[in-house]
């Protein structure tokens, strides 16, 4: 905001009287009494000396007639001259001239004055214009009179000072300090208080100092009106420390302002605006204390609770809670900051989970240790002090660890392969029911004694207790351990069976886990699946059964596939048919198909009253190319999950299709 303009009146009263009129020089006739050239000294000028009449108030110790800077340089210099002495005032004779010099070079047109002078207004009006008064300096101004009665006047010399360079001459000035009252830019009920409830600002001192600087202090550079003003400043370039009262500060609440500051001198030339600024916070809430002490209740601490991200600093609270506040916690001198989720109470503590980059740097991954465990409030950007600390022992070394992660899956551990009984890599054939073989790399940092366990498709390996690692095994550079076969068998079938290993140093339990080898698995078969049937049969003599044209063969033949042990919800029943003729014994295929679609189990064929899966091979398609002929029908089974198979026996079934007659049932018609 511009300073505000308080100047006094600008001229004095203006008249039309002559200064001979009603005063008390003598009139002298011209023509009784010749006027003389000039004045010899030290008598005083015909001619009075310019009058400004809008500069400043004098001001003892500044130069005279001093101008404001704005007045100067849009109105420019307003003088007056008063009636000097008319030496011929009759009327209709030759004018006086007057002509005025700034710096000794003529300013302006010369003005003729009509006689008599008594007639004109008076005191003459002259202005120097803003343009011609722009720069920094002092100015002369003197008049000179051409008498028309012969000869001249001079008047002395007025001067005019303009000042535009300002209490810092144009130089950007650096930004306030605070003196007392506040801690780290932050200002606090609690600094102000420490400070006689008081903000001491210290303002940078002036490069130029004049009598009449005033300072004007903005607790914020957007504020429109300061904050504080001082008048009347000693004359050095000292700074200039000022106090703001708790009742200046506290208004506004708690804010983050940008506090500036401009000095004016007397012609209200300002300084730079804005100056550099100094960030103050006020954080005028009552803060944080008594803080309860921190506790780690898992402690001491292992790497399986970092694993399960168990390891927590309990907070139970502290006065003058607000929300928004947030936790710096150090552990071991190494300090994170977390954000609350509610106030902390002894019934609701804070659980804080710490990083395990912090969890590293305060213990390391080699050896047990203990590392002392305290926290601070921060509100608003202040921190408390810190609460009491704790020691917390934690024991994180293990046998592959390493400084990125807890684990437990340490994928730079060797990989596994699995080799079967039958040379298979990561693979078990169908119906291999040999041992298998695991092999890996020993893994770095290997060393005897550790503990090794090996998992297959979760079963461990090695029981009742782990693998004890050996200094020759270490020296082979290669583990190899068999896998028997009743471990694959209790894993089942299936594909992608994980196989992996973990490691523990001996000392502690903090486990490391490689990643894992994926096998797939076919070795188990299924055996013994139950014959098809064909209900509509007959016997033929022992386990021979046949079906006729008195079974109705012609309408095709029902057939049923049971079995209760075997047969499960979501099982796949694949049907395969082959028909022999002619002759019961031909070796003739007349048909050799699938029967389609594959049929999937509903429901287990255990449940009481199951009927099995029934169907109808068609006979047009499955039967009648054959009068006498034999069917061979067999199916198989893929288990719901993937893997498990298998197939059962064929069941033989004798087809006959003439009748005692010689005529044949389902005979093609007769073209």
């Amino acid at each position: 905001m511009a300073k505000s303009n308080n100047t006094q009146k600008a001229s004095a009263e203006k008249t039309k009287k002559s200064k001979a009129e009603g005063g008390t020089k003598a009139y002298v006739d011209p023509l009784v009494s010749p006027v003389p050239h000039g004045l010899a000294p030290p008598g005083p000028r015909a001619l009075d000396d310019p009058e400004v009449i809008n500069a400043l108030p004098p001001v003892d110790g500044l130069p005279p007639n001093l101008m404001k800077t704005i007045v100067a340089q849009t109105e420019g210099v307003n003088l007056e001259v008063g009636m000097w002495e008319d030496a011929f005032p009759l009327p209709q004779s030759i004018p006086d001239v007057f002509r005025m010099y700034v710096n000794d070079v003529p300013y302006g047109k010369p003005i003729e004055r009509a006689k008599p002078l008594a007639d004109l207004e008076w005191p003459l009006k002259l202005t120097i214009n803003a343009v011609d008064v722009s720069s920094h300096g002092e100015y002369r101004v003197r008049s000179e009179v051409a008498l028309g009665s012969g000869g001249n006047e001079q008047s002395g010399t007025t001067l005019v000072n303009v000042d535009t360079i300002g209490p810092a001459g144009g130089i950007l000035l650096d930004a306030v300090t605070l003196k007392g009252g506040a801690v780290g830019g932050k200002v606090t009920l609690e600094s102000l208080a420490a400070n006689g409830d008081k903000l001491d600002v210290s303002v940078p001192g002036r490069l130029i100092a004049r009598l009449k600087d005033e300072l004007w202090l903005y607790a914020d550079l957007t504020d429109e009106q300061p904050i504080k003003v001082v008048t009347d400043l000693p004359v050095n370039n000292l700074p200039v420390v000022i106090s703001l009262s708790k009742d200046e500060i506290i208004g506004k609440g708690s804010r983050v302002e940008h506090m500036s500051f401009r000095y004016f001198d007397y012609s209200e030339n300002s300084t730079i605006y804005p100056t550099k600024l100094r960030e103050v916070e006020y954080v005028l809430t009552p803060q944080p204390m008594n803080l309860t002490d921190p506790a780690a209740p898992a402690a001491p601490w292992d790497l399986r609770e970092a694993q399960l991200k168990l390891v927590e600093v309990h907070i139970f609270g502290w006065d003058n809670y607000r929300p928004g506040q947030t936790l710096n916690i150090d552990l071991g001198g190494h300090v994170f900051s977390v954000a609350l989720s509610s106030e902390p109470t002894l019934a609701n503590p804070e659980k804080i989970e710490i990083p395990w980059l912090i969890l590293f740097m305060a213990y390391g991954i080699t050896a047990a240790g203990t590392a002392n465990l305290r926290y601070q409030v921060v509100d608003g950007g202040t921190p408390s002090a810190w609460s009491n600390a704790i020691s917390v022992a934690a024991d994180f070394s293990s046998a592959a660890g390493e400084p990125g992660g807890p684990g437990p899956i340490r994928d730079y551990l060797p990989l596994i392969t699995v080799t079967s009984s039958e040379g298979l890599t990561n693979e078990i054939g169908p119906g291999d029911d040999g041992d298998a073989t695991a092999e890996f790399d020993v893994y770095t940092g290997a060393v005897a004694g550790h503990e090794l366990q090996l998992y297959w498709a979760g079963i461990p390996i090695f029981t009742p207790t782990p693998h004890i690692v050996t200094q020759a095994e270490i020296d082979s550079g290669t583990f190899t351990f068999p896998i028997a076969a009743a471990i694959i068998a209790a894993g089942l079938n299936g594909v992608d069976k994980p196989v992996w290993y973990s490691l523990t140093n001996g000392v502690n339990p903090n486990m490391d886990t490689s990643l894992s080898t994926l096998v797939d698995v076919f070795a188990s078969e299924l055996k013994n699946l139950a014959l098809a049937e064909f209900p509509k049969s007959v016997s033929a003599g022992g386990t021979l059964r046949s079906i006729s044209c008195k079974q109705f063969v012609e309408l095709g033949i029902d057939t049923r596939i049971k079995d209760v042990v075997n047969l499960k919800t979501g099982d796949t029943i694949r049907r395969f048919w082959t028909l022999y003729g002619e002759g019961l014994t031909s070796t003739n295929k007349l048909v050799e198909a699938e029967i389609l679609p594959p049929i999937v189990v509903a429901n287990d064929h255990s449940l009481p009253g199951h009927d099995g899966e029934e169907f109808v091979a068609d006979f047009a398609t499955y039967v009648q190319p054959a009068v006498l002929g034999r069917v061979e029908f067999y199916y198989t089974v893929l288990k719901a999950d993937g893997v498990t198979m298998g197939q059962a026996l064929p069941t033989i079934l004798y087809v006959s299709r003439r009748n005692a007659d010689n005529t044949v049932c389902g005979a093609l018609p007769t073209p």
